[in-house]
Parts: C-alpha cells; structure tokens; sequence
C-alpha cells in the first residue's frame, strides 16, 4: 500500500469541504498504483455519480502531454532543437528574436490584450495573437500564457500541413494505443464543467473559450482523457514503462532539467518544475484550469495525478487554487520518505 495518508486526506477533504463535487486521484510508486474515486460528476441540473472511468476536460495539461511531446519528438529525431525563431514558421510573426524554446519556457514576452477577445472568429483571433507585441519581459520573466502555446500548434500545423490536433492524435495518441484519449468525446462519457451565461452546461466541449473558437487548431487546450490513459502516460515520464509516450526515455530525461535562464521562474520544456525538499531533485507540475494536475518524480519514480470538476458549476472556484498548493506540497513533503 502506497502511504501518502496527509495528501490522500487533503484531496478527500475537499470532498466534504464542498470544495468541488467529485475527484479522481491517483498516486503511484514504481509497481504500485492506487487510485480512488470519490463524490459527484454534477451538481446540476442532476446529481450524478461519479465513476472512475469518467473523461475530464483536461484543459493545459493538454500543452505537455499533446503538444510538447510532438516538439519533443522533432527534437529527438534531429528536425528542430528549439533555437528555431518563430518567424520562420510563421513569417507575419516580425519579431525574430522569439525562438522555439522561449514559447516552450513562457519566457517570450509576447502579451497584451485583445479587444472582444472571445467574440471574434477563429481567422481573426489567430491574427490578433500572432500580431501581439513583446515585451520588456523577453527572457527576464516567465510568464504563463496560452498564446505561447497557440503559437506553437501553429509551428506544428506548418511542419506536418495538418491541423495541430490531428499531428497529436497521429504523433501522441494512436502510437501510445489511448483509447480514452481525445478532442471530441462522446459528452456523456464526460464530467461536466462550467454553467454558461446561458444556462447551458458545458459537457464533453472544451471550456477554454479561446480553445472553443479554434478548434482543431489549438495547441493550448482541448484533450480529453481519463485515470486509464494518464496513468499510462505517467508511467512512461517515469520510466516504467516505453510504449506510452512518443519519445525515448533519454529525451524524457531532458525534461527533468531547468530549461529557463537564471533568475527566471524554473520551468522545463512545456512543464512547470517542482523541487524535492530534501536533495532539490526536479519534479514534473503542470495544472489545467479544470482542476486537473499532475506531480511526477522520476528519481522515485513516484507520481500523482489529480482530475477534479473545480469549475462546476459556478466557473469560479478561488479556493481550490489554495488548497491545490497544500496538496502538491504535502504529497512533495511525502514523497521524501519514499526514497
């Protein structure tokens, strides 16, 4: 039996806390895996039973386990190294100084408002985010953005000539056999999401807004899964098992190295980065807006994955992000002993 009783209590607690309906939660340790599932998939307009095998809009996580590992691929089979600059892919993109590496970093320093962001269609939105200035930030702040990974999807649908979410489902999701894996999901094999301005329940369409008007050509959002396939992936990040992820584990053990300059915000390529308390070993960390994360540690070989319905139904939800933070410290306190 795996023992990460604390963390194990926190995620349960927010069960009975009322702090989201339901939660699937799984932690491994090398041959071990121990998952449960707990609570409800709606609150609205019916209570619904949750059930393990439930697909969850995994929103970000989609940017690491969708698109980075495409990148990944081209940069294990010697097409890219990721010091490419964005506008050779993307020529109405001026700024030459913007590489690859800075969108896989989020150290780009491209941001700025759109105006009616959400009301415009697809064509025109795409022009406004590759028309979006860089700043003062480049390379002296990481700062989380989608448009990075938009921008990326674009790179890719410009290297295969297919939309990005076909080249994932082509390079990630068929090779690895997930069969639970997808960008259009049968929505009542989904949990539920946000309440619409409406009254309509978002369920089995991704909630992202920016993802929704994109469609097939986003990067940044709109995978499907369940605790089957994720686990699968994990295991491949851990280097338990070799069929699961597109890329050899040598160039999985890249991504357990900082990627960022110094004194910038420590992140991997596509991956945040969390230290081991005790040696400051890297750790994998990504979230997806849903309520959605994963923790992997590969020197343990050791992981959490997390899939919650935090923004059901109100779409706000500020607490979670909280105890989110009590969680991942408290399974990192854990994992300590585990050595």
């Amino acid at each position: 039996m795996i023992d990460y009783f604390k963390t194990q209590h926190l995620i349960e607690q927010m069960i009975s806390d009322r702090i989201v309906p339901g939660v699937n939660y799984t932690f491994i340790k090398k041959d071990q895996v121990t998952n449960s599932t707990i609570g409800l998939a709606s609150l609205i307009p019916n209570k619904t039973q949750l059930n393990p095998f439930s697909l969850y809009d995994l929103a970000s996580l989609t940017k690491v386990l969708g698109t980075t590992n495409v990148f990944l691929k081209l940069y294990q089979d010697g097409v890219l190294n990721f010091t490419e600059p964005l506008n050779d892919f993307i020529p109405d993109f001026k700024d030459r100084r913007v590489r690859l590496f800075h969108l896989l970093t989020h150290t780009s320093g491209i941001k700025g408002w759109i105006p009616n962001r959400d009301q415009l269609p697809a064509p025109e939105l795409l022009k406004a985010i590759i028309n979006l200035p860089v700043t003062e930030e480049f390379e002296t702040r990481m700062r989380y953005a989608d448009t990075n990974f938009i921008l990326l999807g674009l790179v890719l649908e410009k290297i295969y000539h297919q939309s990005v979410q076909q080249v994932i489902k082509e390079q990630v999701i068929y090779p690895a056999k997930l069969k639970n894996t997808t960008f259009n999901p049968v929505a009542g094999d989904c949990v539920p999401t946000a309440l619409l301005v409406n009254g309509k329940i978002l369920q089995g369409v991704v909630h992202d807004p920016k993802a929704r008007t994109l469609g097939k050509d986003c990067g940044s959002a709109g995978m499907f899964s369940n605790m089957n396939d994720l686990i699968k992936m994990a295991q491949g990040y851990l280097g338990l098992r070799d069929d699961s992820l597109p890329i050899s584990q040598d160039t999985i053990t890249e991504l357990y190295s900082i990627h960022t300059p110094k004194r910038v915000h420590a992140r991997s390529w596509g991956w945040d980065l969390c230290f081991d308390p005790i040696d400051k070993h890297p750790i994998l960390y990504h979230t997806g807006f849903t309520g959605t994360f994963m923790l992997l540690d590969r020197l343990n070989q050791s992981g959490l994955i997390v899939l919650t319905n935090r923004i059901h139904p109100s779409g706000h939800n500020e607490i979670f992000l909280s105890i989110r933070e009590k969680i991942v410290a408290t399974f990192l306190q854990e994992n300590t002993y585990k050595h």
